[in-house]
């Protein structure tokens, strides 16, 4: 399969050397193959994204709509999820394993041969919907994938500092969302251009301190993070953080982040206007300051302004508070 100038993911080279035997190339239709998700039963959705990956273990609810989200509340926790089907492309069934993907899973990837989620049936569940579904939208070509597209270049954010902050303290949530979007993978530029009452660095041991002190007090936080085709964000109390070979992994209630610490290059408070107040996050960059995640308020902001107060590190000052 050519790759038209693009690194092949690690995971879609194994599902080349597997396809047409424990591997299936389905219908490039996603929308469809989410819209029957509903019939599986009990699935483990792992949503892949730079900085780690999430793991749920959910029942797809039936969708509707041409670009969906999911919007789940319990007594303790909240996911967003929004999809963005527009950057989604090849599916593929697994039937056997094939690497570390499970057998009985869906593998969606993006335009650049990225994986965005996988969805692996339940042991015990679905009954035979999972072969009925691969069935219906079996690709007729078996040989080959699509080719993905090149890598883009790195998009390089247009505007005058002063329009940066004007822009940013005048937005409103989904204007400075727009704002972060227009500069691409390119946010550090942002970051490091603008005062440090918008953005400021702050030292990445901050963030642990911070996890372990939200769990030793059950004070619910939001993690934030996503790929081209997923942004997800679950706000819950989170487990204490479990440390394994540069990963950092959370739990709560059939959830599981991991966070690949290893990938942090720098860490960012953000401050941006809310309904009534300012709101105060973390976001953590990569080497070319792409976004990996973000870890804000759980509901609480006064709850979550405090944990900062004691848990951030700025500048080399422990304990440094800033709100």
């Amino acid at each position: 399969m050519a790759i038209g100038g693009t690194a092949q993911s690690a995971t879609l080279r194994h599902c080349r050397a597997a396809l047409g035997d424990r591997v299936l190339r389905l219908q490039e239709e996603p929308m469809a193959i989410l819209k029957g998700l509903y019939r599986l039963g009990s699935l483990v959705v792992t949503t892949f994204a730079s900085g780690g990956r999430v793991s749920q273990s959910i029942r797809y609810p039936a969708l509707t709509g041409s670009s969906p989200g999911l919007d789940c509340r319990g007594e303790q926790c909240r996911m967003r999820q929004e999809l963005d089907v527009r950057q989604w492309r090849s599916v593929l069934a697994v039937l056997a394993p094939v690497a570390d993907l499970p057998a009985r899973s869906l593998l969606f990837f993006d335009d650049y041969g990225e994986p965005v989620q996988q969805m692996a049936v339940a042991p015990e569940s679905g009954g035979l919907a999972f072969e009925e579904l691969v069935c219906a939208m079996l690709h007729p070509d078996q040989q080959q994938l699509g080719c993905p597209l090149a890598v883009r270049a790195p998009h390089r954010p247009t505007g005058s500092l002063m329009d940066w902050e004007r822009r940013w303290s005048q937005s409103d949530e989904d204007a400075f969302e727009e704002l972060l979007r227009q500069v691409g993978d390119r946010r550090q530029v942002l970051y490091q251009a603008v005062r440090d009452k918008f953005a400021c660095p702050i030292r990445s041991e901050t963030v642990p301190s911070l996890l372990s002190l939200a769990a030793e007090r059950a004070t619910p936080l939001t993690v934030c993070t996503g790929n081209r085709g997923v942004r997800l964000c679950l706000s819950a109390p989170w487990s204490s953080p479990r440390w394994q070979q540069g990963q950092c992994h959370l739990a709560h209630n059939g959830t599981l982040i991991s966070l690949d610490m290893g990938r942090v290059a720098s860490v960012w408070r953000l401050r941006r206007p809310g309904p009534g107040r300012v709101l105060t996050a973390l976001e953590a960059l990569d080497s070319e300051g792409r976004w990996l995640w973000t870890l804000s308020s759980g509901g609480d902001e006064d709850a979550w302004l405090t944990l900062l107060g004691e848990a951030l590190i700025q500048e080399g000052r422990p304990g440094a508070l800033f709100a």
